[in-house]
């Protein structure tokens, strides 16, 4: 091949499409040429998009105004360097755009069918913008005139700049009102009470790194092997009575960074709870399990061997927690003369943190945790192990016990009838004799869609690197009020615990979830009495045995 063949293969804007295509698609194959998995990679891209989306939220009205003079100056350009030397280049740059935004776009869709749901809207337009800046562009420094008729060949040759532009139109159009800041507001965060930013205690931050045996390490696989292990510790400052409760934070799936459970730990530890938070694995070596196994689901759990692993690894985070709250100085520098009373307690978890937390709670249980207050929060479940050893044994928990499972809307990670087959299990006590109903809540989150940033109740919704209006109203106060009542339980303030009580056990306050700017009311929270009633979900998920 000779130079001149050399130079019109670089000059060809198809190539810099393609270019601009694998770049864009870099944020996923990139990942994944360094070991991580497509869902970690996806997952990564997930969270990064919505933390850039969140944070552009702030200049919504500018993002309108800036995309249009973004268009209308890549066209003019395109125009004014149509006979110029530098015209070359501009094709071929915007051939690089163009490729690179169409295949944001494609990411986008696929994501947004299985993830966004349409509640994110700044994001494609954003990328329609830019799609639509490279189009305009690369269409102007291109046209010429046209002599004679139309024909279907020249037709034909403009399919794919018009088919990207329809792309661009169906990415901008649709959310140009939301993005020029014409539609409502949400609520803002309450301004004082629970979910306020005004918490009664400031939190100090510790961490251990244990050493964890064998038996547990040996089902680690390289990624695990690579990471540091902690155990955090969240302790109230300035804390003035004889006894402290304790919470235990169990987070969801390849939620092992703190970072993600950050504002659900300050909400508990704010509230006067010395709050611990395990990190144990998400993923690991499965090569020792038989090819031949068949995996059960029923009544929300199942009988993985990757529950081993993981309970086993939380429950030993949660003593190394314990054992270092007691015995290290600093900690004991803030707590000053208040004791650890883990006779009053509060458990919880997201996800696969949810499943984990029936052993945890149940191992806890019969040492003596929560005999005296005690309040269960799960998140989104998903499943409990359905092996005997480690299943939990729910028949332990006192008659004084309050729980929330809570479901969202637009969940579309976990069945949803894994959390109406675990508020029917923790409610009847592994078949002793029941809880009251009004001690046992089932919680259902909705979207809303009325105004701009759309309020959408999805999986990840108690994670802090989501954290909108609808978590600042439907997520945070429920925690705080919950944390509330317990460490107001082991201060001996009775008053404070029944308030506290009545706020997060009852229709009202907690199921009022604000209203938009425009006075209509966001669509409440509702607490449904017989999940196992509804119909909707796929039930052949969880079937009963």
């Amino acid at each position: 091949m000779n130079e001149l063949d050399w130079e019109k293969i670089i000059k060809s804007q198809i190539l810099w499409v393609i270019i601009g295509f694998t770049v864009g698609l870099s944020v996923i194959w990139w990942p994944m040429l360094n070991g991580s998995s497509l869902f970690g990679a996806l997952f990564v891209y997930i969270v990064a998009s919505i933390q850039y989306a969140m944070a552009a939220r702030g200049f919504v009205g500018w993002v309108a105004f800036l995309a249009i003079i973004l268009v209308g100056m890549a066209a003019i350009t395109g125009r004014n360097l149509r006979s110029e030397p530098a015209g070359q280049a501009y094709k071929l740059f915007t051939s690089f755009v163009i490729g690179w935004g169409f295949s944001r776009a494609i990411i986008y869709f696929l994501l947004d069918s299985a993830f966004f749901r349409g509640s994110i809207a700044i994001l494609p337009f954003m990328f329609g913008a830019v799609l639509l800046a490279g189009v305009a562009g690369n269409l102007t420094i291109n046209s010429t005139k046209l002599k004679g008729e139309i024909t279907p060949l020249i037709v034909i040759r403009k399919i794919p700049i018009l088919t990207v532009l329809l792309v661009s139109l169906v990415l901008t159009l649709p959310n140009l009102v939301a993005v020029a800041g014409l539609l409502p507001n949400p609520p803002e965060r309450p301004s004082d009470g629970y979910g306020s930013e005004d918490s009664p205690y400031e939190v100090e931050e510790f961490f251990l790194t244990p050493e964890y045996p064998d038996n547990m390490t040996s089902w680690w696989d390289d990624w695990a092997n690579e990471q540091e292990w902690n155990v955090h510790v969240f302790v109230p400052v300035g804390l003035t009575t004889e006894s402290v409760g304790v919470a235990v934070v169990l987070h969801g799936y390849q939620g092992e960074k703190v970072e993600y459970y950050r504002d659900t730990i300050m909400s508990l530890a704010g509230q006067g709870l010395v709050t611990i938070f395990p990190q144990y694995v998400s993923d690991m070596d499965l090569s020792s399990i038989p090819a031949d196994f068949e995996l059960n689901y029923t009544l929300g759990g199942s009988d993985h061997p990757q529950h081993l692993p993981r309970y086993t690894m939380a429950l030993y985070g949660v003593d190394a927690g314990l054992d270092f709250i007691n015995t290290d100085a600093g900690i004991s520098e803030v707590l000053g003369a208040t004791k650890l009373n883990t006779s009053h307690m509060w458990i919880g978890g997201h996800s696969m943190g949810a499943g984990t937390t029936f052993y945890v709670l149940s191992e806890l249980l019969g040492r003596g945790f929560g005999s005296q207050s005690l309040v269960v929060d799960l998140e989104a479940p998903w499943i409990h192990s359905t092996q005997v050893d480690l299943m939990g044994n729910m028949s332990q928990l006192p008659d004084h016990t309050l729980i929330h499972v809570v479901e969202y809307e637009d969940d579309i990670v976990v069945e949803k009838c894994i959390g109406r087959w675990q508020h029917a299990r923790l409610t009847a006590r592994d078949q002793s004799p029941p809880l009251p109903s009004n001690q046992v809540l089932f919680l259902q989150v909705p979207s809303d869609y009325h105004g701009f940033p759309r309020l959408m109740a999805s999986h990840y919704l108690p994670s802090g690197f989501v954290r909108d209006s609808l978590a600042d109203h439907s997520y945070y106060p429920r925690l705080e009020a919950q944390s509330d009542f317990v460490a107001s339980s082991a201060f001996g303030d009775m008053a404070s615990a029944d308030a506290a009580k009545s706020w997060f056990m009852n229709e009202g306050e907690m199921t009022d979830l604000g209203s938009w700017s425009d006075g209509v009311a966001v669509t409440p929270m509702t607490i449904v009495s017989s999940p196992l009633e509804l119909m909707d979900g796929n039930w052949d998920a969880c079937p009963q045995p």
